[in-house]
């Protein structure tokens, strides 16, 4: 499988890290990037773009390894088998470490390579290209014999997927809505996974981690995409804008539970923890019954294997959602049918309706309840409405 960074995050990773070092007080790697870098504004107005593209990918790659994160994030999930690599740590991450080192030759052999590069002294012939990392793969077994036999498994299902997957590109995020993974020609069986992530999330070392959890997380998303026990497909969603955006909210909501999930079993940091994950799914939820409600999330939570069209239908249906983590004897039919989510369409306007009044009798005049049930003869109040509609009959009512 091979790894490619887009020019333009490259560029701007390396420009943000750079800076945040300088204003820490850390300048040898900033010093030597202008050292390589001005004298290019030297060269020939045509030369200059290749040549600022060749020092940006160097120190992307090579000084900061700031690639070093994606291909970290590909093995946590296992889109590639774990690799033996020597990681070099920003100046900022080992201030407190005893600095390596390096040998005189090696020195020597890399600030020629440098400085052939600042004056464009690179042919294309002579160029490796390293935007592209070719990523190999060794297994780290252990000596105990069940670890051993764990660790052949995860390699060779690892192995499945970085052979499956043709090619990981990433680039240059233009907003947080912008941000995220998708599958490229996963039809057509020759897949390109596609993370747009913002540059910004490179700047500062100290706050790796972060970048490291968004990054496992998207590549989880990608990975069930690829994976064909998912069965991942582009599903029609039916019903108006409101109603598409708020089913697409409840499966993105559903699907990041799951995969959240998983990587807490497997020990990972994800980019939203389990208490906040709950919080954001009793928002959307809030109108089932509390005990209901906690039970459905953790039977969500602790189940293995979902796949896409799973997770459609309990975004899509809630009664798909009840009847999977609900037990037939906690809730009779009649008390689900008077769940009033956000998103479900009032029973008098049949518009999706996010202000539900749950109970009118409880707070509106008799006449008003006389108003709908003329129109509405099988209404009962705990029906509810939307708070348009129950203000549209007091006012019919005399009452508003």
């Amino acid at each position: 499988m091979k790894v490619s960074y887009s020019a333009q995050l490259m560029e701007e990773s390396v420009f943000r890290h750079l800076n945040h070092l300088e204003r820490s007080g850390y300048r040898s790697d900033y010093d030597e990037f202008h050292s390589l870098a001005d004298p290019i504004y030297e060269l020939p107005e045509d030369d200059r773009e290749g040549a600022f593209e060749k020092v940006n990918r160097l120190f992307f790659l090579e000084r900061l390894k700031l690639g070093d994160h994606v291909l970290r994030a590909l093995e946590a999930v296992g889109l590639i088998p774990k690799r033996k690599r020597t990681v070099r740590k920003s100046a900022l991450v080992q201030k407190n470490e005893v600095a390596e080192i390096e040998s005189s030759e090696k020195v020597s052999e890399e600030a020629e390579t440098l400085e052939n590069i600042a004056r464009g002294n690179v042919t294309d012939g002579e160029e490796t290209n390293e935007s592209e990392e070719e990523v190999t793969a060794v297994a780290e077994l252990e000596d105990d014999d069940e670890a051993e036999q764990n660790d052949e498994v995860s390699y060779d299902l690892a192995r499945e997927f970085e052979e499956r997957i043709k090619e990981v590109v990433v680039k240059r995020g233009i907003n947080k809505v912008d941000e995220g993974s998708n599958v490229l020609n996963r039809v057509s069986g020759n897949p390109i996974i596609e993370m747009r992530v913002l540059a910004s999330r490179f700047s500062n070392p100290e706050e790796a981690q972060e970048l490291d959890a968004f990054l496992i997380h998207e590549f989880m998303h990608a990975k069930d995409m690829v994976d064909p026990e998912f069965d991942y497909e582009d599903a029609f969603i039916p019903g108006n804008p409101s109603v598409k955006n708020l089913i697409t909210a409840r499966f993105k909501l559903l699907w990041n539970m799951y995969v959240d999930a998983r990587l807490a079993r497997m020990g990972v940091v994800s980019v939203q923890p389990k208490e906040s994950r709950y919080r954001e799914f009793d928002n959307f939820y809030r109108k089932i019954p509390d005990k209901q409600r906690k039970g459905i999330f953790e039977g969500l939570w602790q189940t293995e294997k979902l796949t896409h069209e799973e997770l459609l239908s309990m975004a899509t249906d809630l009664d798909t959602l009840m009847s999977k983590y609900v037990d037939p004897g906690d809730m009779t039919e009649e008390e689900k049918d008077f769940i009033h989510l956000q998103g479900s369409p009032c029973p008098l306007c049949k518009f999706p309706t996010y202000n539900w009044v749950d109970d009118p009798e409880s707070i509106c005049d008799e006449m008003v309840i006389e108003a709908i049930q003329i129109d509405f003869p099988d209404w009962e109040s705990r029906d509810g409405g939307c708070d348009r509609c129950i203000e549209v009959y007091e006012l019919r009512a005399g009452v508003g």
